[in-house]
């Protein structure tokens, strides 16, 4: 068993291993810095023309065993040193032109073809070489078309010119001029020296006569600028005399109107004080007023108020004692007339004291200040007389059965054995 699994592993890594191995031999992968070159492929152009390889400038190919190669070609900047001696330019001056230029292979899918079948498998200095001499018999051809100072001064022109004359012939060879750059201009008869001198000169002769001129027009100006000031000093003393007046006028009458201002103000003041006196005087009475309020009126007034509160309370108390006397009445006589005539009997005996008491009351204030007695001899005047007193309690007693319902006197007849009978 253990051996089997260590063959199964050496089998699992050889087969890795050639896995890895084929993958290296046919995956392809295109660095940012190149382009690779698949032949065995056709590639049809956008003009119509077919060719036997295609050019793939990003990401990776899997070449078809035996019926494709694949080969890399570098796009990388080629710089290149240009010196162009003894160019004719315009006059036939001849000048020499030493500048710098970068080359590389295009990357425009219209003209990489061209660079491929011109440059594959070849060195970078073929580039190189092909490359200088298109842009030295260009540079030569602009040359000849400008004037030493055109070339000289304005050397952005010149490039721009370059680089317009290459772009045709570098598209048939499958490059691109990325930059150019004139770096000096020289002339063996030294024209540009002598123009350079001439215009110095002519600027130092420039320099000195516009400063003469300067100098005149300075001396010009100082002798106006004097004049002027004189006249305006002039114009200044008489402008001050003049606001020196004004302001002499003007204190004058600025001190009369503070004057009037302060008799206004003092008038003013008088009246205000005469004001405040009277609002004071009035303030005062009404203090007064308000004192002998407080002092005397509200005191009476009060007290009135307590009285009429006391008056009030009083006759509430009497109003609701007479109300619960009313009510208890009400309900004695509510009571007396559900229970019937033995229910008044027992509360008039209950009461019988005080009615007693009231009816003897009413008989003792019978007051008879004198009686004549005319009797006929058998003595009976004086016995009625006697016998007035006790008729007097009986009609009371028949009063009260009259408003009462309740016979008093009935009820004494009844009960006086039974009370006596009781006490004995």
């Amino acid at each position: 068993m253990p051996d089997s699994v260590i063959l199964l592993a050496i089998g699992t890594g050889i087969s890795l291993m050639v896995l890895l191995a084929i993958a290296k031999g046919f995956l392809f992968i295109c660095k940012p810095h190149e382009l690779l070159v698949v032949s065995g492929r056709q590639h049809k152009l956008p003009g119509g023309k077919v060719l036997n390889f295609t050019v793939i400038q990003a990401g990776r190919h899997w070449r078809v065993p035996y019926l494709q190669s694949v080969k890399r070609m570098d796009v990388r900047l080629i710089p290149i040193e240009l010196q162009v001696n003894r160019c004719l330019s315009v006059g036939g001056i001849p000048l020499d032109v030493h500048a710098i230029a970068n080359v590389k292979v295009t990357s425009d899918p219209r003209f990489v073809y061209n660079a491929v079948e011109r440059f594959l498998d070849l060195p970078l200095e073929n580039i190189r070489t092909a490359a200088k001499q298109t842009l030295e018999g260009l540079l030569r051809g602009v040359i000849a078309n400008l004037t030493p100072e055109q070339v000289n001064q304005d050397r952005i022109e010149f490039a721009n010119q370059v680089l317009q004359l290459v772009s045709e012939a570098f598209d048939k060879m499958g490059l691109h001029l990325d930059t150019l750059k004139v770096l000096r201009v020289d002339d063996e008869a030294q024209y540009l020296i002598n123009i350079g001198r001439t215009q110095i000169a002519n600027a130092i002769r420039d320099a000195e006569n516009a400063e003469s001129q300067a100098s005149q027009e300075v001396t010009q100006e100082e002798a106006g600028a004097r004049q002027q000031a004189e006249v305006a000093g002039k114009d200044a003393e008489i402008g001050v005399a003049t606001k020196r007046n004004e302001l002499r006028t003007l204190v004058g009458k600025l001190e009369g109107e503070a004057k009037a201002i302060e008799r206004e103000a003092a008038a003013a003041a008088e009246q205000a004080r005469a004001e405040a006196e009277q609002e004071l005087q009035q303030v005062r009475q009404e203090l007064e007023t308000k004192r002998l309020f407080a002092e005397v009126v509200l005191p009476a007034e009060a007290q009135r108020k307590a009285a009429e509160l006391l008056a009030e309370g009083n006759a509430a108390s009497r109003r609701e004692l007479g109300l619960a006397n009313a009510q208890l009445l009400e309900m004695m006589s509510a009571a007396l007339k559900k229970g019937g005539p033995k229910v008044r009997e027992l509360f008039v005996l209950s009461q019988l004291d005080v009615l007693v008491a009231q009816v003897a009351a009413r008989v003792q204030g019978i007051d008879v200040e004198s009686v004549q007695l005319v009797d006929s001899g058998d003595g009976k005047a004086l016995a009625a007389l006697a016998a007035s007193y006790p008729e007097a309690v009986l009609r009371v007693l028949g009063s009260l059965r009259d408003l009462t319902g309740v016979d008093v006197a009935s009820i004494l007849a009844n009960n006086a054995p039974n009370t006596a009978e009781v006490k004995g």
